[in-house]
């Protein structure tokens, strides 16, 4: 991706009588972005703004162990067993061994030397010449040149800053309700990139309840205010792993928790201050929820079996539960909020699945999503996306989706179902083609989804090259992949699959196919049940497979989930008309030949063509005499006039699709 980022002027900082000002700087080539506002609450704001920061520099991968004095034992017994020569030899060893440490004494006092020359790093100079430098390396060397950038987005009713973890297996977002806020000027809204650095962290730390905050997002540069001088943020950009990950933490939002639990902050303290207190040197090393509806709930800090029981809040869910999570450590950038917060809202999607966790401290919103476990990085974890928008959207959908979230700033499916001519189904899948662009973001307390670019133009779509999902595509190419009326049975062994809930609710449609093992018609077949609400959604998904089985959802969707997923986005409609029973109504195509021309808007070519062959017909590229049928979009050219000359049937999108449905 070539992106070119700048910042007209340097970071600033300034105190007065009027208060602690903290200016932050859009980046040049966006679209302008302006806000000045008072801070209220200001010291609640400092605190999610500093937990912000630690996520933005966890890394909890694991690290290599100082294994120094168990080598030292070891050489002392090997030592034993040479002969005089060999151990004459390596006897230098711990000589050798003392000049490495008088190496590293000197490097220490290097490091001395080089400290007062970092900094002039924070000059206006400086600043200058990286600005040339990182202009040179983006024409030169552009893989040398990524770094990774959080992200402020300035909206109506709020203000937005997410970050990732250096691990990238946690994702933090701050949220500043414009109420808030009082403005000053003013502000237009947008999305920039700015550099969370140890400078702005402790510039921020200044803050105090007894003294004004005031925050500044402005056109050129990136700056934080106080009165103890000047710090400057480095340029940087997203690389399409960040995209990625942006995309999974959204669309896992939209999937159905297995359970949402609210804490005391003091359950969740104490939770931590275990483990604080230890280190776990065997497995399991998990949280395990206990959840007994009407009652309150347990936490067990595995292995020590240590049980936290919540003291406040009661379960209200409908079963009882046990939920494990894994890569717990990364709680413990909430210890600081928990004095001060009211309570700890919990998203909990199902063992070993990512959660959510949210802490609001007077207004102030922290949310923390967290991946299934550490080693587990948001851009390489399950699938989400492919669950989260079922049906299919044209270019035209998406483009139009884009003008409408952009003008707006925040819709939800049914909003922009209303607001245009898509279908709820196409308006979701819009939806999540922008967020996919980096375009779009999904905001799980509101259950909308907000314009927010991450890069100055739309994000390249990556084809998704996983092993589940080349199968998958193999599998749909070869024809297998049948939708099941209901009561009829393709697998022996249907029931296995499992999942958050086990019959569909009011308002969502289920929908069961038969998929093929592999691409020979040999292979056994396996049943995949989905379960759609109206705005194309999975809200569950479920394979009798053995990797399902075993993994359910943690390691993302099977490729017989995909492959389903797949053949419903072409045809939704059809799927949907065979999982209610109306299959009767769909007109037999067999022994037709349909020609589609002109700029689609109802539906896409690929989808349009994979309809006619669901129903037994065929789809051509050219019109002829053996044409039963031409639809023509808009702008329709030749194949129309051809068609008129052979007298050819001309149709209408929508005069197909009634077709299609026995309607005509």
């Amino acid at each position: 991706m070539n992106v070119t980022q700048s910042y007209a002027k340097p970071s600033s900082a300034t105190w007065d009588d009027s208060g602690l000002k903290m200016s932050v700087a859009a980046e040049l080539s966006r679209p302008g972005v302006s806000l000045s506002a008072q801070i209220k609450d200001s010291r609640s704001y400092a605190r999610v703004m500093l937990a912000l920061y630690a996520t933005v520099t966890s890394d909890l991968r694991r690290k290599e162990k100082d294994h120094t004095a168990y080598q030292t034992w070891v050489q002392a017994r090997y030592l034993e067993e040479l002969d005089i020569a060999q151990g004459q030899f390596l006897k230098r060893v711990p000589g050798l061994m003392d000049r490495r440490d008088s190496l590293r004494k000197h490097l220490k006092e290097l490091d001395q030397t080089i400290f007062p020359l970092e900094k002039k790093t924070e000059t206006s100079e400086f600043y200058e010449k990286r600005t040339k430098y990182y202009q040179w390396l983006l024409k030169n060397d552009k893989e040398a040149w990524w770094v990774l950038d959080p992200v402020v987005s300035v909206h109506p009713d709020a203000v937005v800053f997410e970050v990732f973890s250096i691990d990238e297996s946690s994702y933090g977002r701050v949220t500043v309700p414009f109420e808030k806020l009082d403005t000053l000027g003013e502000t237009v809204f947008g999305t920039t990139n700015v550099d969370y650095s140890r400078a702005l962290a402790d510039e921020i730390r200044r803050v105090r309840s007894y003294r004004p905050a005031f925050l500044a997002v402005e056109s050129g540069g990136v700056s934080i205010a106080t009165g103890a001088g000047e710090r400057y943020e480095k340029k940087i950009d997203l690389p399409p792993t960040w995209v990625r990950g942006f995309l999974q933490v959204q669309s896992a939002a939209t999937f159905p928790a297995a359970a949402d639990v609210t804490l005391s902050p003091g359950t969740l303290a104490d939770v931590l201050a275990v483990l604080e207190g230890q280190r776990e040197k065997e497995s399991p090393r998990s949280l395990k929820f206990i959840l007994t509806p009407g009652e309150f709930p347990r936490i067990i800090v595995e292995p020590w079996g240590v049980e936290i029981k919540e003291f406040q809040h009661r379960w209200q869910g409908d079963a009882a539960q046990e939920i494990r999570l894994w890569g717990r450590r990364r709680l413990m950038t909430l210890i600081d909020l928990l004095p001060h917060a009211d309570r700890v809202d919990v998203r909990l999607l199902g063992t070993g699945m990512p959660s959510y966790w949210s802490v609001t401290l007077q207004g102030h919103r922290f949310d923390l999503g967290i991946s299934g476990w550490t080693r587990n990085d948001w851009s390489a974890s399950a699938r989400f996306d492919v669950l989260a928008a079922v049906g299919g959207a044209s270019e035209g959908d998406v483009a139009a989706a884009s003008q409408i979230l952009e003008k707006r700033l925040a819709l939800t499916p049914e909003e922009l179902h209303t607001a245009s001519d898509l279908t709820r189904e196409a308006a979701t899948a819009a939806l999540q083609r922008l967020c996919r662009q980096g375009l779009a973001m999904f905001d799980l307390p509101t259950g909308r989804y907000r314009w927010r670019q991450l890069l100055p133009f739309p994000a390249p779509e990556e084809d998704d090259e996983s092993q589940p999902s080349r199968l998958a595509a193999r599998i749909v190419n070869s024809g297998g992949v049948t939708f099941l009326k209901p009561g009829e049975e393709e697998d022996e062994e249907e029931g296995g699959g499992g999942g958050f809930y086990s019959t569909p609710g009011e308002g969502v449609t289920r929908l069961r196919a038969s998929v093929r093992g592999g691409e020979s018609k040999r292979e056994r077949k396996f049943t995949v049940t989905l379960d759609l609400d109206p705005d194309g959604r999975a809200k569950f998904a479920a394979c009798t497979c053995a990797f399902f089985r075993r993994e359910k959802l943690r390691k993302g969707p099977c490729a017989h989930i995909v492959a389903a997923i797949a053949l419903a986005s072409r045809d939704l409609i059809g799927a949907k008309a065979v999982a209610t029973g109306a299959a009767g109504k769909v007109v037999d195509f067999t022994g037709k030949t349909f020609v589609f021309t002109g700029a689609l808007t109802l539906f896409t070519r690929e989808q349009a063509e994979s309809i006619v062959e669901q129903l037994g017909g065929k789809a051509s590229g050219s019109v002829s005499k053996n044409t039963s049928y031409l639809v023509a979009g808009d702008k329709a050219g030749s194949k129309l006039a051809k068609a008129s000359e052979l007298g050819v049937p001309v149709l209408t999108e929508q005069q197909f699709l009634d077709m299609k449905e026995g309607k005509a």
